[in-house]
């Protein structure tokens, strides 16, 4: 047996064993088992560099030459194992989301919105694959390239697979300026955790309405109201679903003493075994999808659990804390702030570096300076970082997808017409940004 089948077969009952324990921790602060689920998950995270890919691999090397820097440098190596404690949370919310997404993929209301889809004429199609991306990404995440993809009649050319492509593409990424089941949400919950939920629902949310019509206004001339209306109406089968789904998740928050991200990692296996207690019939089918994403997500337990340690230990580096802390407040002006997080994290996104990385460095030296920045739009600045990033990057698992879905070469859809909407959507969203910054700070 090899080495890749043998971490499949063990990886599912240890991660499941570990998502229990996050659930345990949401409600009880246990000190030996925050120990036990945090070096278990190093045990994972280390042996699933035997069978990582390589683009995992290359991510890896850097993080792991920047941590060994920050050790170097001073930084604190029990930290590491906080870093691993912090992304328990992750370790059961991978799961959950994979869960979700085989569920979400047998309800009828997304077939019945994915068969409208389809059914749009040919000059309506790049408009109903934006918005169902957008939906579908919501919670699908790259999942919603599946559904997008079989729209596509097969005997369509190649520039028009490419188009199709990067329509998908543009609507699912602005999903990550508000979606919770999306794992940069939830990292940058992680360095501000105190922005209302709902705040982070309604600016974000906001700011991807304002991404969507700029798409439309670069790629769907010319535009009409009316064209808008049939893009849209392929979604009224799954809105109420998501507006119920989403207010769940906002009242779970508010009601139970439990963060975002653990509102999300209970609610939605309630709402899961719900739906399995009324469909029986896809018991089997949902603990299989379910089991074979576990058995499969070793890469990205590896990229987020080192990306969080490096993390950790960069909040007790003296070269962050002394030097680049301290730069930042007193060279960096307040209204650049979020064009540095944000554009620092596309543009070494496009150069290969995952978004995790540059982001997670910003966000500790950003939130460690003495700058008057609002942890609200220095929270979006991040999301619009990460989701413009992942579009970016030709080593991102977002573009690989869609290029393996689409037909479609990912370096076409990376150093594409995608990089003019992220800078018009940059410009946009920086500007609003630094305005209420201006205004929360006073």
């Amino acid at each position: 047996m090899t080495i890749s089948a043998l971490n499949r077969r063990w990886r599912p009952p240890i991660l499941l064993a570990i998502w229990l324990a996050a659930l345990v921790l949401l409600w009880v602060d246990i000190d030996w088992l925050h120990t036990v689920a945090a070096s278990a998950l190093g045990v994972v995270v280390v042996l699933s560099l035997l069978d990582a890919r390589r683009e995992t691999l290359a991510v890896f090397a850097l993080i792991a030459g920047l941590g060994a820097l920050l050790l170097w440098a001073g930084a604190d190596p029990a930290e590491m194992l906080r870093g691993l404690d912090r992304t328990l949370i992750f370790a059961g919310l991978l799961p959950t989301l994979a869960m979700t997404r085989t569920v979400a993929r047998g309800l009828p209301a997304v077939r019945t919105a994915q068969h409208r889809i389809a059914s749009l004429p040919e000059r309506l199609s790049g408009i109903g694959l934006l918005f169902g991306a957008h939906a579908f990404g919501a919670v699908l995440n790259t999942g919603s390239f599946a559904f997008m993809a079989s729209v596509i009649p097969d005997e369509a050319g190649e520039r028009q697979r490419r188009s199709a492509a990067l329509a998908s593409l543009r609507g699912m990424n602005t999903v990550a300026l508000y979606s919770p089941f999306l794992v940069g949400f939830a990292v940058a919950y992680t360095y501000v955790p105190e922005v209302p939920v709902w705040q982070a629902f309604l600016l974000g949310g906001s700011m991807a309405a304002c991404g969507l019509v700029i798409s439309l206004l670069i790629f769907a001339r010319p535009l009409s109201l009316d064209a808008v209306r049939q893009g849209l109406a392929c979604l009224a089968p799954i809105g109420l679903l998501m507006v119920v789904v989403g207010g769940l998740v906002i009242a779970a928050s508010q009601v139970f003493p439990i963060s975002t991200l653990g509102a999300v990692l209970m609610v939605m296996p309630v709402l899961c075994a719900l739906h399995l207690v009324q469909q029986p019939h896809r018991m089997t089918e949902v603990y299989q999808d379910t089991k074979g994403a576990m058995a499969t997500m070793g890469d990205d337990l590896l990229i987020v659990s080192t990306s969080l340690v490096l993390g950790t230990l960069a909040e007790t580096a003296p070269p962050i804390l002394e030097v680049v802390a301290p730069w930042i407040g007193s060279h960096l002006p307040t209204w650049a702030v979020f064009s540095a997080v944000a554009g620092s994290m596309v543009l070494f996104a496009i150069a290969g570096v995952h978004p995790m990385i540059t982001g997670t460095v910003m966000m500790v030296a950003v939130t460690s300076s003495d700058l008057p920045v609002a942890h609200l739009p220095l929270m979006t600045a991040m999301l619009f970082g990460w989701g413009m990033g992942a579009m970016s990057s030709i080593s991102s698992l977002t573009v690989v997808t869609a290029g393996r879905l689409f037909s479609v070469r990912p370096i076409t859809l990376a150093l594409g017409p995608n990089l003019l909407y992220v800078a018009a959507f940059f410009a946009f969203t920086m500007a609003v940004l630094t305005g209420l910054n201006a205004i929360m700070t006073g």
